[in-house]
């Protein structure tokens, strides 16, 4: 069958899925058993082993380790990289383009098209997933996921426009946890915008992140801090609309107080839905662009990371569990190594 049909008949059923529930969660969850059928999704998760660390200190504080082999595959790609003679090579091959994916993917990757009240996404499937139901939400359109930090850069996106995107798709799928990596600050394709999103896991829903104390301030408008965590973290809750006035007035100062350091400053954004629609909750940690690593130049941190658990993929990072070298402080440790503050002395 001809890709435009099947993306066009299986989009038909999902949007009647998420019509029939009034959740956003069960088509993509249709969609990754329709990707996990056809074979694109690379990998069930049932060699992934998930451990919490408690502090000895204070045992309702945790971390965890995520050791999943099979995550480091997706340096290879899943696809390949030079189009047949009919197709073309839209913005430097780019891996996020639908253009692309059509003949990088043999036609076997197919995405959901979803909205929000700005702009045109598509849901596509991780083949090396994080957690069940990984999904990458990118821009229908090619823009850079970079922000627009500086307030003069077209070819960026803006600031407002982006957290509202994010926050808009958190607050349809609550049962998810989602995250913006900015570029240098965990993002594996800087040229094209997108979000991950994933199920938040059944045996450890709450992230490590968010069981911790945030000091609310007697500041209006100013957002929680994180107490005791090893990057410094704002919050905000209250409706997407809300969330996304205070986060972008607030961002928009956070860059004026560092006019000195813009040139290395980048960010990340993790999103939460609440229940029965009751609004978001916004995660902010300012970001380095020379610290993107928690193992020296290995290690990425990006979102889930930021949450609270660290993913070994690479032979070294697994022995060193199987060494019992990772423990709470080791991970502890390793968060403290991207440490950038929110203003710099």
């Amino acid at each position: 069958m001809d890709y435009n049909l099947r993306w066009s008949d299986l989009n038909e059923r999902l949007r009647q899925t998420e019509a029939a529930t009034g959740e956003l969660a069960a088509a993509l969850a249709e969609l990754e058993a329709h990707q996990r059928d056809c074979g694109f999704i690379k990998d069930d998760l049932a060699d992934v082993e998930r451990l919490v660390f408690a502090d000895p200190d204070d045992p309702t504080r945790t971390f965890r380790a995520q050791v999943n082999p099979k995550r480091a595959r997706r340096h290879g790609g899943a696809g390949v990289t030079t189009p047949p003679p009919d197709e073309e090579n839209l913005h430097d091959g780019c891996f996020l383009c639908r253009e692309n994916i059509r003949w990088q993917q043999n036609q076997m990757q197919v995405g959901f098209e979803i909205a929000t009240t700005q702009d045109a996404y598509h849901a596509w499937m991780n083949p090396f997933p994080l957690l069940h139901n990984h999904i990458v939400v990118a821009a229908a359109e090619h823009v850079s996921q970079e922000w627009d930090m500086a307030g003069s850069d077209s070819t960026h996106i803006d600031l407002r426009r982006m957290l509202n995107d994010l926050c808009e798709t958190a607050g349809r799928l609550p049962s998810h946890v989602g995250f913006y990596n900015g570029v240098d600050a965990g993002a594996s394709i800087p040229g094209h915008l997108h979000f991950q999103f994933f199920h938040r896991p059944t045996e450890d829903p709450i992230f490590p992140l968010e069981q911790r104390r945030f000091i609310e301030s007697d500041v209006p408008d100013e957002p929680m801090i994180a107490s005791d965590y090893p990057v410094p973290v704002a919050l905000w809750r209250g409706t997407v609309a809300e969330v996304v006035d205070a986060a972008s007035s607030w961002v928009r100062t956070w860059v004026k107080a560092n006019d000195n350091r813009l040139d290395r400053l980048s960010s990340n954004f993790i999103a939460a839905g609440h229940a029965c629609g009751s609004g978001v909750s916004l995660y902010f940690v300012p970001r380095d662009r020379d610290r993107q690593w928690w193992n020296g130049d290995k290690g990425i941190v990006g979102g889930l990371e930021l949450l609270g658990e660290l993913v070994l993929a690479s032979a070294e990072e697994c022995a060193m569990v199987a060494s019992g070298e990772v423990d709470y402080a080791f991970i502890e440790r390793a968060l403290g190594a991207v440490h950038t503050p929110f203003i710099e002395d």
